[in-house]
């Protein structure tokens, strides 16, 4: 994954893989072998550093590996055999990590940025699982079943809050739209009829005859 500069368009391709997009090279086989190696290695150490843009692609399989873990059955683990390359990193899964993560939902896996790379000023950034010992930063403790029902129904209030506020703002909109509407077509008629009553008082006045002046009466005679 390298940035190529407007002299060597043809090395610039973008590869789309599950959702995202990475400039490379070599296509989605090689950011799919990437990945895989990648998240053996951290199922290994459960911290590595690469780039930004590989820690948030690797979030989302690290993530999924775990969850393979946590649920146990033999197809899962037949899955997580044909990502991870190693069969030690698929037992820990389904060992260590899955006893480690029972109480969690998701969210094993944190992204921290760290520096920029020299040479081409990447941005770097760690990714490791939480809830172990060495973290860089001790994580929030799980949630419990009472505070998991007390976010949902505060999720639902405020869903349906906002459906009522769209609503009455729908119904507000109406309203004035049909009030603007009468009111420019009353303005419309009185104009009308204010136009009127002026042509008629200026047809009146041509129509009344020209009063004659002692000046106009000699030069008729």
């Amino acid at each position: 994954f390298r940035w190529c500069g407007a002299a060597s368009p043809a090395c610039t391709m973008t590869t789309k893989f599950k959702g995202l997009k990475l400039a490379s090279t070599k296509g989605a086989a090689h950011l799919k072998s990437l990945m895989r190696t990648q998240v053996t290695q951290l199922i290994k150490h459960e911290r590595i550093e690469t780039t930004l843009a590989k820690a948030k692609l690797l979030k989302r399989f690290a993530d999924k590996m775990v969850t393979l873990g946590k649920k146990g059955k033999k197809r899962h683990y037949i899955q997580a055999s044909s990502f991870v390359r190693e069969p030690e990193m698929v037992d820990k899964l389904f060992t260590e990590f899955a006893e480690r993560y029972r109480e969690r939902d998701g969210g094993y896996t944190r992204v921290l940025r760290t520096r920029r790379r020299k040479g081409d000023n990447a941005q770097m950034a760690y990714i490791e699982y939480i809830d172990r010992p060495d973290e860089i930063r001790v994580p929030l403790p799980p949630k419990t079943e009472s505070e998991k029902k007390e976010i949902h129904e505060k999720f639902l209030q405020d869903t349906t809050r906002f459906r009522e506020i769209k609503m009455m703002g729908e119904a507000v909109a109406v309203e004035i739209s049909a009030e603007e509407l009468q009111t420019s077509v009353e303005d419309w008629e009185n104009n009308k009829l204010e136009a009127d009553d002026e042509d008629v008082v200026e047809i009146a006045e041509l129509d009344d005859p020209p009063e004659e002046t002692a000046s106009s009466k000699g030069e008729n005679k």
